[in-house]
């Protein structure tokens, strides 16, 4: 049976709808549960006629509430509540009656007209504040009056409707100002419309609510760059990074490109497109964008960087420019094997890419490896003459070629303080080399050619002497080792002739006999004459090392 407006349904065996005909239990229940529905202690301001329709409203949805019936406008129990409430509106339009059916409205999810009594309510100097006491702070008319707004506001949003999407959600902060999820939307609605300088409060008082956000405050910083850089440039920023997460960087690479032509000066978007150009391996065009990056940020380490890789890569090709900053990379970690094999993928892709045979030449001499880094830097003279700081580790690398890997640095470094005129640090160095790797030809050659610039004749006398042990048939090295020994060991100056001195015979003394065993005894001791040097005897001694120590460091004694 269909129930009458003003009707309880037959099921329930009530013949009338009058609060005295209902009895004072279900007075009661509307009493006891008037501040769920928002009544205020102006209630007996209403006209008595709507304030006892009021009433039998209250209690039919009350009642529908404590049943948990289905929370629709066309249930029995909730659709007479309403029509009770509409009637006491005619009679007496009271904030309290617009809060009953706004809140009433708001729970069976009928939210256009639950808003429209929520601002009649306002309208009338109401407030959303319900009676001191209210329980189930869930269900307050804030919060209802927030998903009535946010409900419209959404549906606006969602058929493309921005423009009504924000009336609604602008209604919704206005009525509850801190409410962050219609700060949110206004804020993410404005960015959609392009319009960040008006999202920018919206954002900024978000964060402020709540600094932990990481999505408010990266929105917030979507709604500055926008501010600044204008809204074509921020959308099409926005959209390049969302293609760039997906995967797409043709499309994130050309969102990037209309950035950069919409504000020139937006240097973000100059990052992501020279960084993304690089990824898709279009070198030329990642150039531009990182002379663009480094020009305003010429402290940019990271800039710097990726600007060179996009130059070599641009100069030398995508491969070789690759496999050269790998090397690169590889060297700072310390990988000198790895970095090795990289610059030689380098020159294998291109042979003419100067740089990476420098690099491989360095790692080469690093590794000991002598022979492999002469060529290198011979290839690095061939493709520039000119290059003197090839030539000079191309000398040194080639002296290096007698000398093991442990003694090569060291060595190194002593014909880099001979250079710089510092021979008491090369003569360290030296020492160090052939302490290290005692057959070092070229070590005790440098070594003798220190001690002769600092006019250390013994000194000198001893390191030629090893090398010519070492290379007995070099005339240069037997020439210096014999200037040594003289100059070490000069012959007394005569100063006058003098006149022989008269012969004196001597006394003949007569030779005192020796018995044969005595004499058989001292040969025996003497050892056997006939016996080659050597034999029988302890193993020789380390080679000895100079003492060039009595010399400060950076004395310029050539």
């Amino acid at each position: 049976m269909t129930p009458r407006p003003l009707a309880r349904p037959a099921s329930r065996g009530r013949p009338s709808h009058t609060l005295a005909r209902r009895g004072r239990l279900r007075w009661l229940f509307a009493v006891l549960f008037s501040v769920l529905l928002g009544v205020s202690s102006a209630a007996e301001e209403i006209a008595s006629e709507a304030a006892a329709l009021l009433d039998e409203a209250r209690a039919a949805v009350i009642e529908a509430y404590g049943r948990d019936d289905p929370r629709t406008p066309d249930h029995p129990g909730w659709r007479e509540g309403l029509e009770l409430g509409r009637q006491a509106l005619a009679i007496d339009p009271h904030p309290d009656i617009h809060r009953f059916l706004g809140r009433t409205y708001a729970i069976v999810g009928w939210s256009v007209r639950a808003l429209t009594h929520f601002d009649a309510l306002l309208a009338e100097g109401g407030s959303l504040e319900d009676p001191e006491g209210t329980a189930l702070a869930e269900v307050s008319s804030s919060d209802l009056y927030g998903a009535t707004a946010a409900n419209i506001g959404f549906a606006r949003y969602g058929v493309g409707d921005l423009d009504g999407a924000l009336v609604y959600y602008g209604r919704w902060l206005d009525a509850v100002p801190g409410s962050v999820s219609a700060l949110r939307w206004l804020g993410r609605i404005h960015l959609e419309r392009l319009d960040p300088e008006a999202a920018l409060p919206f954002w900024e008082r978000v964060v402020e609510l709540e600094p932990d956000d990481e999505a408010a405050a990266f929105y917030l910083e979507e709604a500055r760059r926008g501010a600044a850089v204008g809204a074509e440039a921020s959308a099409a920023y926005r959209s390049g990074l969302t293609a760039y997460q997906a995967g797409d960087l043709p499309a994130a690479l050309a969102s990037f490109e209309v950035a950069v032509a919409a504000a020139p000066g937006f240097v973000d978007a100059s990052v992501w497109a020279g960084r993304t150009a690089l990824e898709v391996q279009r070198p030329d065009l990642a150039v531009r964008h990182w002379e663009r990056v480094v020009a305003a940020r010429p402290d940019d380490g990271g800039a710097t960087y990726f600007l060179r890789v996009a130059q070599d890569q641009a100069a030398y090709g995508v491969a070789a420019g690759s496999r050269f900053h790998a090397g690169i990379e590889a060297y700072e970690r310390g990988d000198r094997d790895g970095a090795g094999a990289a610059f030689a993928a380098a020159v294998a892709a291109n042979g003419d890419f100067v740089e990476a045979w420098v690099w491989l030449a360095r790692v080469h001499q690093e590794l000991g490896r002598y022979d492999d880094a002469v060529e290198a830097w011979e290839r690095v003279l061939v493709l520039d003459p000119r290059d003197e700081r090839a030539r000079y580790f191309l000398n040194v690398t080639r002296q290096q070629r007698g000398v093991t890997a442990a003694a090569g640095a060291v060595f190194a470094d002593g014909i880099a303080a001979f250079e710089a005129n510092d021979l008491a640090t090369a003569g360290m160095r030296f020492t160090e080399a052939v302490r290290i790797d005692p057959d070092a030809l070229q070590a005790w050659v440098w070594l003798g050619r220190v001690a002769f610039s600092l006019q250390r004749w013994e000194a000198a006398a001893v390191a030629y002497r090893r090398a010519a042990e070492l290379a007995p048939d070099d005339d240069d090295i037997a020439f210096f080792a014999e200037e040594a020994e003289r100059l070490a060991n000069p012959e007394p100056e005569v100063l006058e002739e003098e006149a022989p001195e008269e012969e004196v015979p001597e006394e003949e003394v007569p030779e005192e006999e020796v018995p044969e065993e005595e004499v058989q005894e001292e040969e025996s001791a003497s050892g056997d004459p006939g016996e080659p040097e050597g034999v029988g005897d302890e193993p020789a001694a380390p080679a000895e090392v100079p003492d060039l120590r009595s010399t400060e460091p950076g004395e310029d004694l050539r």
